[in-house]
């Protein structure tokens, strides 16, 4: 008698406990690794702000959290509809310009007598003028100094000032204005009368320029020490910036009068100049923490017809003078200057609109 076909086949046993207990670990170990590997995908979109840390998904997830009725973050990325898109078509070779604001438009120095210093009113007036920066006349064309000097021809040409001013100085140089000290070189009508082997000579006499004054000679050893020496002191007094002025040899008076030979050979000119302003820089360097500059304040004459008389070169501008300072606008005979930033433009009173640094300096006399 044959077996029924109930009988027929594979054994079909019941599923134990320890099969169902792998079977709930295998999905537990799945579920893991897809947790840590989210994790690790999303922490590209983690953000640290002030007010804690956020998360900012990539575009395309926001879209879907969009779509189900959940906004997202206020100041994450959003793609725009395409009834919001608009262009704006250029023409070629035009970008747009940001407006410059307050603090890069230019400045403006001011001069002030350096008795406001002494009694303090310069601040206030330089408030009260809407100035930045204050300028100081320390040694003008008659060759005193406003300040006590240990150079040895300061004292033997009785062009010394007071250590009480000195003292004023440094202490007003201590604080925040920036200050700048205007100082004319060889153009002195003092050293010169006391020091003639220093001075440009006519026969037996010292020579006088279209001002009737006197000149120390740029070509002399001892004239480039006085003034480099000087300008060491005002950077060890902490002077901003030293402006120098007259640096070069004369170019206007009767010139064909100066006694020729060692102190005035036109060939040696600029030679001469650019050493002198060597020695003016290294004094500076030498004497200040770094923070004095040294400028120069040229004219069209300087060096235009009038550059093989003083020796100045644009190449020498270029090379020593961190800020040039004319009284012409623009400063055309220097092309390759960038006005915004090197440009110093001297004039009687500030002006509104001003597209480079100036310098308020009332005029001679």
């Amino acid at each position: 008698m044959g077996r029924s076909n109930r009988d027929v086949g594979g054994y079909r046993g019941r599923r134990t406990v320890t099969d169902i207990l792998k079977l709930i670990a295998i999905i537990l170990g799945v579920l893991v690794v897809l947790a840590v590997a989210g994790v690790i995908y999303l922490q590209r979109y983690v953000v640290y702000t002030d007010e804690g840390t956020k998360l900012e998904l990539p575009p395309f997830l926001q879209m879907l959290r969009g779509e189900r009725g959940v906004q997202p973050p206020e100041g994450s990325a959003s793609l725009p509809s395409p009834g919001d898109l608009s262009i704006d078509i250029q023409p070629a070779g035009s970008q747009s310009e940001p407006q410059p604001s307050e603090q890069e438009k230019p400045g403006f120095a001011m001069q002030l007598p350096v008795d406001d210093v002494i009694n303090g009113t310069a601040a206030d007036k330089l408030a009260e003028a809407g100035a930045d920066a204050l300028i100081l006349e320390v040694k003008g064309q008659d060759g005193k100094l406003v300040w006590l000097s240990e150079q040895p021809m300061a004292r033997r040409s009785r062009v010394n000032g007071t250590q009480a001013v000195e003292d004023a100085l440094i202490q007003w140089n201590a604080g925040e204005v920036y200050t700048v000290a205007r100082v004319c070189c060889f153009r002195d009508d003092s050293a010169p009368y006391y020091n003639n082997s220093q001075a440009l000579r006519r026969g037996n006499g010292n020579w006088k320029d279209e001002l009737g004054l006197r000149w120390l000679s740029p070509a002399k050893d001892g004239a480039q020490a006085y003034i480099a020496g000087l300008c060491g002191e005002l950077a060890a007094m902490g002077f901003d910036e030293i402006v120098l002025e007259d640096f070069h040899f004369p170019i206007q008076g009767n010139l064909d009068k100066i006694t020729r030979g060692e102190a005035y050979d036109p060939a040696q000119f600029n030679a001469q100049v650019e050493d002198f302003l060597s020695q003016v820089i290294e004094a500076v360097n030498d004497n200040s923490s770094g923070a004095a500059t040294v400028s120069l304040r040229v004219t069209g004459a300087v060096l235009g017809e009038g550059s093989a008389s003083s020796g100045v070169t644009p190449q020498t501008v270029y090379q020593f003078s961190s800020w040039v300072w004319s009284d012409q606008e623009g400063f055309t005979l220097l092309p390759d200057l960038q006005p915004s930033r090197r440009m110093v433009e001297v004039v009687p009173q500030a002006e509104e609109d001003r597209a480079t640094r100036q310098a308020v300096i009332p005029p001679e006399g």
